[in-house]
């Protein structure tokens, strides 16, 4: 099932084809990616290590907000969604275990802190969706720059990130202490809006209430994915 996902999107020389320009630098383009460290190590296939290289590379020459955290997309200049984090952090970290790349565990840790520090709303703990450091987006507080919603789907993203990319981490690395504050924060502020009936969370976290909201299934799935994950590998308590 896995080399025929690959098969269309990767030619014979390593080429991404699958609608794939660098010069967009679109965040979600990485995450595809993740998939290709199991297919060269079992295949031994050099169009895989080509591909992932090219990835890679996008990720070295990104745009970058001031504070150093990738944009979203070229389209979408000077901003940062929750879930771009889960786009490019898990390979970003397996690419630094498997290639020796002992830097890009602490770039890693800037993107998550990064997008904490200009989402997070001090009153619930929860992250806004996204952010615009430009403030140019209609969308974005004058002074805050941030989105007006907390989009569950978003932090279930952003919390999934968190527990793939750790575990590819160096034992003792010191980032390892920081994602774990940032998920306990953000996995204790997510329990609170929990509905005590059914254990689901609503695609707008904080207004069960409201018209046209809804308990969301894959907000809850990645909420529960996570802290399994973040339970099992000793990064929630």
């Amino acid at each position: 099932y896995i080399l025929e996902y690959y098969e269309d999107m990767i030619d014979e020389q390593g080429n991404i084809n699958y609608n794939y320009r660098l010069e967009n630098f679109n965040i979600d383009h990485i995450k595809p990616g993740v998939n290709l460290f199991t297919l060269y190590e079992e295949t031994g296939d050099e169009r895989y290590l080509v591909a992932m290289q090219a990835l890679r590379h996008q990720l070295s020459v990104h745009p970058r907000t001031s504070d150093g955290a990738f944009w979203h997309k070229q389209i979408y200049p000077h901003q940062l969604w929750l879930d771009g984090v889960y786009m490019n952090t898990p390979f970003y970290a397996r690419y630094g275990k498997e290639h020796n790349e002992p830097a890009n565990f602490d770039d890693v840790v800037v993107q998550i802190r990064v997008v904490e520090e200009k989402t997070r709303d001090a009153n619930t703990g929860l992250l806004f969706h996204a952010y615009d450091e430009s403030r140019n987006m209609p969308w974005a507080d004058p002074v805050t720059g941030r989105s007006p919603n907390f989009w569950g789907r978003a932090m279930g993203w952003y919390m999934m990130a968190l527990v793939d990319a750790a575990e590819f981490f160096p034992q003792g690395h010191p980032g390892i202490a920081e994602i774990q504050g940032v998920l306990q924060r953000l996995t204790d502020a997510l329990i609170a809006f929990q509905d005590n009936d059914t254990g689901l969370w609503y695609q707008v976290v904080d207004k069960p209430g409201k018209e046209g909201n809804y308990q969301e299934g894959s907000v809850s799935a990645m909420v529960a994915y996570t802290i399994v994950k973040g339970v099992n590998n000793n990064l929630l308590h």
